[in-house]
């Protein structure tokens, strides 16, 4: 097999055995599906290994990967009150996913659709109907946002006491108990929120989105306007503007800024075309927020630890907040697809199929050791072809902007520059000294890994110097990543061990290095 069938190939095993982990969340047809595709690249191995790739692969990519991004798709058009749209897409979901409650999902969220839209006696026709899909979490889930949408916060109470178990609250993958204990702060009872969050965190007993949604939550209720305009630019900048405005709104309230408060979100209610945001308004207008004066002083020590970890993990998060300024990192990424173009260009103007990459600078070790020193920095920006491209652009993206975020444009540059030339260097060096037949080297995962280095260096030095939970675990997801890498590369003959380690010890080091002279926030 060729370098993109060979990657292809592992990353569809890799991802088959992510979704298999008991961590997963993935829903059972999800599992299924991707037994049956392991079960079938195993097979094609044995008795088709020249079809291998093809078969393989086309069976990931419509049994997984092609469910997987839908599902993705419908939890962010329920996230996001469009309940129309996401009916339609569960329609034809449900062919493809069609246990858990997947095969009535669609009339489920046609009912929400329904009583979003004020057609309450039409809306609870439907849910008589299928209100038996509560066996299953999926209908759970539509019943809990149907209580939501329509903010009968007292109703969604009662129901969750009489139908669910506390585990079937803690083991469902949508916002059932973020809304349940929502439901206690907008019925006056706040601090009865405050005790099951704190303890919910103190045991990472919910997933940190959900985790970070509650916080958001008490400190709206709270008054600590910076705190929930900070989780809302990072922790939580997933969701539409209009979902921030909202607790903005809610946290200037609470703080006794009243008047212009109230303007903002009546402006907001007009203007948005979320009637689910319109309602949540309404009711906040028309109902007394929590009392404060309830709260002990042990509560009170609760909602100020939730501020301070908010900020933590919004410090060391890798969710780079959405209006951070990084110039660097779209001009690298310009320039590596600028230069592919290129390739591509030559490609087709001169009919070479056979592109020669020792021609546009590619590294060679004997022609670096002859004097031709330029190509170390030329073969950081060549790539084989689009899927090297493709995959290095996207860790770079990720990658780099959270580290040209946290040290600086300059900083970001110089640390990039190290790993990127540093890695091309050591693999001219390790050819010259121990390989008989060195290949040409291309590509800018190097300097990539050296950035993974770099966040890995920013997390260890938060948890040493600060103790921060977050930065620890962090930092442990950096580790993770390395020993998939090592794991990657170990059984891809394609890649450049040596420069992508190279790459990650360097890019640390100069991490390390560089957080001496502080970081931007």
């Amino acid at each position: 097999m060729d370098f993109t069938s060979i990657v292809l190939v592992q990353i569809a095993i890799f991802y088959c055995l992510a979704t298999l982990l008991p961590t997963s969340r993935s829903n059972s047809s999800l599992k299924i599906s991707a037994v049956f595709v392991l079960i079938i690249l195993s097979m094609s191995w044995y008795f088709m290994p020249d079809r291998m790739s093809k078969i393989g692969i086309g069976a990931w990519i419509v049994l997984v990967l092609i469910p997987m991004s839908l599902m993705q798709r419908l939890e962010s058009l329920v996230n996001s009150s469009q309940y129309v749209a996401a009916s339609r897409l569960a329609k034809w979901l449900r062919w493809l996913m069609p246990s858990d409650g997947m095969w009535d999902y669609h009339y489920l969220l046609e009912i929400v659709a329904l009583a979003q839209t004020g057609q309450i006696g039409a809306a609870q026709e439907l849910f008589d109907r299928y209100q038996r899909n509560n066996r299953t979490e999926i209908g759970r889930s539509a019943t809990a946002l149907l209580y939501r949408s329509t903010d009968r916060w007292h109703e969604y109470i009662t129901w969750v006491d009489e139908r669910l178990t506390r585990g079937q609250l803690q083991l469902d993958r949508s916002t059932i108990l973020v809304n349940y204990l929502r439901a206690f702060a907008e019925t006056g009872d706040l601090r009865r929120c405050i005790a099951e969050v704190a303890k919910l965190d103190r045991d990472r007993q919910l997933n940190t989105q959900n985790l970070h949604l509650l916080k958001m939550y008490i400190l709206a209720y709270c008054g600590r306007v910076d705190a929930v305009t900070q989780s809302c630019q990072n922790l939580l900048s997933m969701y539409p503007a209009p979902v921030h405005q909202f607790w903005i709104g809610t946290a200037e309230l609470a703080a006794g800024n009243i008047e212009e408060a109230t303007q903002q979100l009546t402006n907001l209610r007009e203007v948005t075309k979320d009637s689910c945001i319109q309602q949540d308004i309404a009711w906040r207008l028309a109902q007394p927020l929590p009392n404060l004066d309830k709260l002990t002083p042990i509560d009170w020590e609760s909602v100020a630890r939730m501020e301070v970890t908010v900020g933590q993990d919004a410090r060391y998060g890798t969710q780079t907040p959405s209006n951070a300024s990084t110039p660097i990192t779209t001009l690298l990424i310009a320039l590596n697809v600028l230069v592919f173009c290129a390739e591509l260009g030559w490609q087709s103007k001169t009919g070479d199929r056979n592109f020669s990459f020792i021609a546009w600078g590619g590294l060679a070790a004997p022609l670096v050791i002859a004097g031709e020193w330029w190509r170390i920095a030329t073969a950081n920006f060549i790539h084989m072809g689009i899927l090297h491209l493709g995959m290095n652009m996207l860790g770079l993206l990720y990658l780099g902007k959270f580290v040209e975020h946290r040290l600086g444009s300059f900083r970001y540059l110089l640390a990039y520059l190290l790993a990127g030339l540093g890695s091309m260097a050591f693999i001219a060096y390790f050819d010259t000294r121990w390989v008989s037949q060195p290949q040409v080297t291309v590509g800018a995962s190097g300097a990539i890994m050296g950035m993974l280095g770099a966040m890995g260096a920013i997390h260890l030095s938060g948890w040493r110097n600060t103790k921060v939970a977050a930065a620890g675990r962090q930092f442990q997801a950096v580790i993770f990543s390395v020993a998939f890498q090592l794991v990657f590369d170990l059984t891809n003959g394609h890649t450049s061990i040596v420069g992508h380690f190279s790459g990650l010890t360097i890019g640390f080091l100069a991490g390390l290095a560089l957080l001496q002279f502080g970081t931007k926030d």
